[in-house]
């Protein structure tokens, strides 16, 4: 703290004097002597952290349930860090060769005096050019994916992220609010804007120091103590009917994908290790007669070594089928065979349902059932509807974080007319299908959107539209979106 410090101090201090001593060499010529010295101490930083990873390294082959989740959250950091990191640099690279002339060394800091590159490369008269645009893009994937890897956690480090890569505006000695890139960067010497760009790195290593540190020291441990941990239980839906299948999970109160549960007991019956999974235990059994059960047990899961036992207790719901929405057929003008729309029928039979998947329940004909307008011979698409993401169909391509802000809707194609849309599900190849109550997306939607690979492909589908008046529409067509980082 004490050396950033005095850097801070002696680079004010080159500021003023450079004022008034633009083009003076021997005032840039000490900015690249401190940016040598810079360096020099990020390079020393970087061997510090290997060491002190190394640690970590080794508390993990002692002890791998306790430090290995901890261990995988700084690799991800590091890895952040580094694309960040090598992106300056190329930044530095370019000034270096914009600036000086092919035979000069870049030691050669007197040559580095006009702004001339890097005005051009970041600065269009009143706007930012597409460069100077990325470089701000950068700093904030930076910020927003090192949030990411340390999770609910470190709040030390984080504060240091939001802090150190402000990009907000800021105000001159005259009072002028200007935007961060013009006030850091616009009209510098080569050399001084390079010197810039060398603290931006040297404040990277030392976040990446306070995380290893505060991984080191327990804070981690501190943070995630499973002794304070209760089980939620998350079901698809809040009720079902006999003979389908309950669907959904039980999950910690403060959820941890790291931890992996164990030993599960689920109303008294034990259930094998293929119903855990990260941070969660997968619920998936068929519903008995109609009527309020409870659903409630307890699993294992490790602490400093130690197996914790976490304790759920809930209920669901079985509904009987009767007095529900039923197939009603309806007679059309234009083709003979029926069509089949859902709608609400009193039925007063006391059969009960057959269990037997292939047995098919004729459908009801409506008594007020009216001759309606579909489609013609002519025109078999005219009734489709199209499920839209973003007021977009089909196969769609955007970008996760476009996806996770996304709302569902639907669109009928003869009239564009709208839908709204009160649940759907989404698919990402290799994990669990979520269903997902509403038109937007969910905490668990989205979790499993951030862990969809490049090329894959999320679907979205069974979507559930209804009309003004709340009557269910018909088939919806999925929308097939392929994810951009």
């Amino acid at each position: 703290m004490k050396r950033t410090t005095q850097t801070i101090v002696l680079f004010i201090i080159s500021i003023l004097f450079l004022s008034s001593c633009r083009n003076d060499s021997k005032v840039i010529t000490s900015f690249g002597y401190m940016n040598e010295k810079l360096e020099e101490s990020i390079s020393v930083t970087a061997v510090k952290n290997d060491v002190f990873k190394g640690i970590l390294e080794r508390n993990v082959e002692e002890d791998s349930t306790k430090y290995r989740p901890i261990f995988n959250r700084l690799n991800d950091a590091q890895k952040v860090s580094n694309e960040f990191y090598y992106y300056l640099e190329s930044i530095k690279d370019s000034i270096y060769i914009g600036t000086l002339d092919n035979n000069d060394a870049r030691s050669s800091f007197g040559k580095l005096v006009n702004s001339k590159y890097l005005d051009k490369h970041f600065f269009d008269t009143s706007k930012l050019t597409s460069e100077g645009e990325e470089f701000l893009l950068k700093i904030e994937e930076y910020k927003k994916g090192y949030e990411k890897s340390l999770g609910k956690g470190y709040g030390t480090v984080a504060s240091m992220v939001t802090s150190r890569f402000r990009t907000k505006e800021l105000m001159d000695y005259s009072g002028n609010i200007i935007p961060w890139l013009n006030f850091k960067f616009e009209s510098f010497p080569a050399m001084v804007s390079i010197f810039n760009i060398t603290q931006m790195q040297a404040d990277i290593r030392l976040i990446e120091q306070e995380l290893i540190n505060s991984m080191n020291s327990g804070e981690f441990a501190k943070e995630f103590a499973m002794r304070n941990y209760t089980g939620i239980v998350r079901l698809d839906k809040g009720s079902y009917y006999p003979d389908e299948r309950i669907t959904g999970k039980i999950v910690m109160g403060r959820f941890d994908e790291s931890v992996t549960p164990s030993n599960i007991v689920m109303n008294g019956r034990n259930l094998s290790n293929k119903y855990a999974t990260e941070g969660a235990i997968l619920v998936d059994f068929k519903a008995s007669s109609p009527g309020e059960y409870p659903l409630g047990g307890y699993f294992t899961v490790m602490y400093d070594g130690t197996p914790v036992r976490v304790h759920y207790n809930s209920s669901y719901k079985v509904i009987s089928r009767e007095n529900v929405i039923e197939k009603v057929v309806y007679k059309t003008e234009y083709i003979d065979k029926p069509i089949y729309i859902d709608r609400p029928v009193a039925v007063k039979s006391t059969t009960k349902p057959k269990s037997t998947p292939k047995t098919e329940t004729k459908p009801i004909i409506a008594k007020d059932a009216k001759t309606r307008k579909y489609y013609s011979k002519e025109d078999k698409t005219s009734l489709e509807i199209e499920g839209l993401v973003n007021s977009e169909k089909g196969k769609v391509t955007m970008l996760k974080t476009t996806l996770r802000q996304a709302r569902v809707s639907a669109l009928r194609t003869q009239d564009k007319k709208t839908f709204a849309v009160t649940s759907f599900k989404i698919k990402v190849p290799g994990l669990l299908t979520v269903y997902v109550e509403g038109d937007s997306f969910t905490a668990d939607a989205i979790r499993t959107i951030d862990k969809a690979k490049p090329g894959q492909l999320v679907t979205i589908f069974d979507i559930k539209a209804v009309d003004q008046n709340g009557i269910r529409q018909g088939k919806v067509k999925e929308v097939k979106i392929d994810l951009k980082r």
